[in-house]
């Protein structure tokens, strides 16, 4: 079947509603459940066309041969080297890792939450309410985040394999167009920043955030000394007080009743927590990949290698992104509120 297909009802005048559940103007209550799941599932198809557009990105350019080294660009003798020897190929590579992985691991993070709060249910009833929370803020983040960084992350699998890449001898472009939808179906990306915003920051007083930051500055705190590592981790502690920060606006401008300017940044305050969480969790499979990757064999010691070097370049290079996106959420503008409807006709 196709998830895009176009479905028509009662267009013979046959059709027949039936009441869902048992109870009625419950729907709204049994909509979130359902659509929970629908939007874990869109995340992992984000995931898996990001990965698969990845994969095949890295096989081409171990095998196409372009252009010598920048060393002997003068040198028409110069032995072709694979692109993946080129440094804005192997950015790009790196770039689209970083980001499969870091979505992978905010997959099984919501998961290992939804597992131990199944778990503990009727043991630990703190425990659960704290697992069950962190699921509520984590799945707008998967289903956006992912389902963005599928299209962005297959654009760039079609830039590594250049014009070939927009062929459809290769399967880099179906990649592209498949992921387009992501951030549309099982509600848009607005509506998923909009919910993480208005919904899941306030959920219990507050507390579930709370937690949330606090895991992220516990692990920092932990690790601030790290010998391999303490670079990337700053860059964490920062990003997270940015985030920290900005949520804080959020609520203060909520609480005095200037709620138009929540949603004109809720997408980037999403993009913000998101990146923050992948960052978080690529560092944390670093700390332990560098615990390991001494007694590691060949094999094992380079995809541990691969780990570290995923998780100081998206500190370094998406990190900063969040400090970013927090400075332009402080400014306070709001053009796109104050521009009159007229003036967006083109003369």
């Amino acid at each position: 079947g196709s998830s895009t297909c176009v479905l028509n009802f009662g267009d013979n005048d046959d059709c027949v509603a039936e009441l869902v559940g048992t109870v009625e103007h419950q729907g709204i209550a049994q909509m979130f459940r359902m659509m929970n799941t629908a939007r874990i599932g869109v995340g992992i198809q984000g995931l898996s066309l990001a990965a698969s557009a990845f994969n095949y990105a890295v096989e081409y350019a171990q095998d196409r041969k372009q252009g010598s080294s920048v060393r002997n660009f003068k040198d028409p003798e110069a032995p072709r080297l694979p692109i993946i020897e080129h440094a804005d190929v192997r950015r790009m590579l790196l770039e689209m890792k970083a980001r499969v992985e870091g979505i992978r691991a905010l997959a099984m993070k919501l998961t290992n939450h939804a597992d131990w709060a199944k778990t503990l249910r009727g043991k630990d009833d703190k425990k659960v309410q704290y697992h069950l929370g962190q699921v509520e803020l984590l799945v707008p983040m998967l289903k956006s985040y992912a389902s963005d960084a599928a299209f962005e992350v297959s654009s760039l699998a079609i830039q590594v394999l250049g014009g070939a890449g927009f062929l459809q001898d290769h399967p880099v472009e179906q990649c592209c167009r498949d992921a387009r939808i992501l951030s549309i179906y099982e509600g848009t990306n607005h509506i998923q920043a909009l919910d993480l915003v208005a919904r899941k920051l306030g959920q219990a007083g507050g507390e579930h955030a709370r937690a949330f930051f606090g895991d992220v500055q516990a692990f920092a705190q932990r690790h601030k000394s790290h010998p391999s590592l303490s670079a990337s981790i700053a860059q964490l502690q920062s990003a997270n007080e940015a985030v920290t920060s900005t949520a804080l606006k959020l609520m203060t401008w909520s609480a005095q009743g200037q709620l138009e300017r929540v949603p004109l940044v809720a997408n980037r305050f999403l993009t913000m927590i998101a990146e923050l969480t992948l960052g978080w969790l690529l560092l944390e499979q670093a700390v332990i990949a560098v615990d390991r990757s001494d007694a590691a064999g060949e094999r094992d010691k380079a995809f541990y290698q691969g780990k570290l070097h995923s998780a100081v370049f998206f500190a370094s290079n998406m990190l900063p992104h969040v400090k970013h996106l927090a400075s332009v959420i402080a400014n306070e503008d709001t053009s796109a509120l104050d521009i009159p409807s007229d003036c967006f006709v083109q003369v």
